[in-house]
């Protein structure tokens, strides 16, 4: 019970700098003045995608896959053991001895697929030139990095039993705050005007300026 609580209060403290990151992520958007070739294929991948996922059908399974695929490597990556792993259309569970906040939470914060298809590209560009590649890498990333937001939410819809690990209100903010980040890194890779590290600092310049307005409500 009173963890619970902790959790809850350390929620609600946690809100003013998700909403100084999220601030900072609109200010980097503003930023933006010219839409170039990048941007427009980036933007047609994510049409792309969604008109598939609604007229054509959902990809379930890959999805499934990919969320237990994440619980894995994060169990592996934090010194964990998988001991047994399963991904069907519907659902799947990857038996772990070692299930932390970060294997919890790792298939919301982190678009596996949007990430290996950057690696593809990154990895073929060491043995070949890929300029001409271009389009189509900037065209597949706005498709994946949309399947992994799209699916984001509709699994947040659901009762997770993955964010019980740290609290749903904590786990909310790390979701929402490692993908907007991820967002604007990835626009940033693409739109001169948009800073990954101006963006960071923008969040906790501005995460200050609200707590210390909320602590002069409160307390002043």
């Amino acid at each position: 019970m009173i963890a619970s609580i902790s959790r809850t209060v350390l929620g609600v403290l946690l809100l003013p700098a998700l909403a100084g990151f999220a601030f900072s992520f609109y200010e980097q958007l503003l930023a933006i003045h010219q839409v170039r070739k990048p941007e427009l294929l980036f933007l047609f991948g994510i049409t792309i995608y969604l008109a598939f996922h609604v007229l054509v059908t959902a990809p379930n399974r890959a999805y499934v896959f990919g969320h237990e695929m994440m619980h894995a490597v994060a169990a592996w990556l934090t010194g964990g053991q998988v001991k047994g792993f399963k991904a069907g259309s519907k659902k799947g569970a990857v038996t772990t001895n070692k299930v932390t906040g970060v294997v919890a939470l790792a298939p919301y914060l982190v678009p596996v697929y949007a990430i290996l298809w950057a690696l593809v590209y990154v990895i073929v560009g060491l043995f070949e030139d890929v300029e001409f590649l271009s389009g189509l890498f900037y065209l597949g990333l706005g498709a994946a990095l949309t399947f992994h937001l799209v699916y984001t939410v509709l699994s947040l819809k659901q009762k997770q039993t993955d964010l019980e690990v740290l609290g749903p209100l904590i786990s909310l903010n790390f979701i929402l705050w490692g993908n907007i980040s991820f967002v604007i890194l990835v626009i940033a890779l693409m739109a001169p005007e948009v800073g990954f590290w101006n963006y960071i600092k923008g969040g906790f310049l501005h995460a200050g300026e609200f707590y210390k307005l909320i602590f002069h409500q409160l307390f002043m």
